[in-house]
């Protein structure tokens, strides 16, 4: 299942500008320089509209860059964003050949309608031995609202059931923390208790308020890069490695 077409206009709208993705995307990119910093090739698994192979892309200039996304109307965005080569196709069937990147990143897709376990299988699959897996993924079942339902998503994780997961099927995690931790309690106010709106959060900010919530997200990407573990938040974050035996 993907996201009706008016969400995939305003994730490409917004997404180089807007102060959860510009997190998001600091956290993929850091996490790839720190764990992984010379990637050969590297696979966007649900890669949207682009945004977070872009940031690689740019950090990254000698990277092959590879992406998959299940709506044609995402790929579309990505290739024009990007010049990467990218597949229509779902996370849970990866049609990629054994052992053929060296990093793959995912970010917030594992919570719609598929095989979760076969998508981490997967991942695993097209891994090479020492590769690298960064997941980003939305926190708390509880916290289910009217933008996961905007979006398409039906499911939301914990730290410790995701830790689970990737070790059941072979990887070796490294760095798991929850983040969006400063503004989750706004979060909540949001959606859980004012009225809903008919369409996600993804959404024009003022500037001010752009500008301010950047900067939450940005001083937990420092901690985050020194290794601090974040005890909640809006979004989870795991680094996870495939053993080179």
């Amino acid at each position: 299942m993907s996201m009706v077409a008016e969400e995939y206009e305003r994730m490409a709208a917004l997404e180089d500008t807007m102060w959860w993705y510009q997190g998001l995307h600091g956290n993929v990119r850091d996490a790839l320089r720190r764990y992984h910093p010379a990637p050969s090739a590297l696979l966007d698994a649900g890669c949207g509209t682009g945004g977070t192979l872009s940031v690689i892309g740019k950090a990254f200039p000698a990277t092959a860059l590879h992406g998959l996304d299940i709506a044609e109307q995402a790929c579309a965005f990505t290739r024009t964003k990007t010049g990467a080569q990218v597949t229509v196709g779902s996370v849970d069937a990866l049609p990629y050949k054994d052992a053929c990147f060296d990093a793959l990143v995912s970010s917030d897709v594992l919570g719609y309608r598929i095989d979760v376990d076969a998508a981490v299988a997967g991942f695993h699959r097209v891994l090479r031995p020492g590769g690298l897996c960064v997941i980003n993924l939305a926190a708390y079942q509880w916290m289910l609202s009217y933008h996961d339902r905007a979006v398409g998503q039906v499911r939301r994780f914990t730290r410790n059931e995701m830790l689970a997961l990737l070790r059941k099927h072979g990887f070796q995690p490294i760095f798991a923390s929850y983040w969006n931790t400063f503004l989750f309690p706004l979060m909540v106010l949001r959606r859980k208790i004012l009225p809903a709106p008919a369409a996600s959060d993804v959404t024009p900010f003022h500037p001010w308020m752009n500008a301010l919530f950047r900067r939450c997200v940005a001083a937990e990407g420092t901690l985050l890069g020194r290794g601090v573990t974040l005890p909640f938040g809006g979004s989870l974050f795991i680094v996870a490695r495939k053993p080179r035996s």
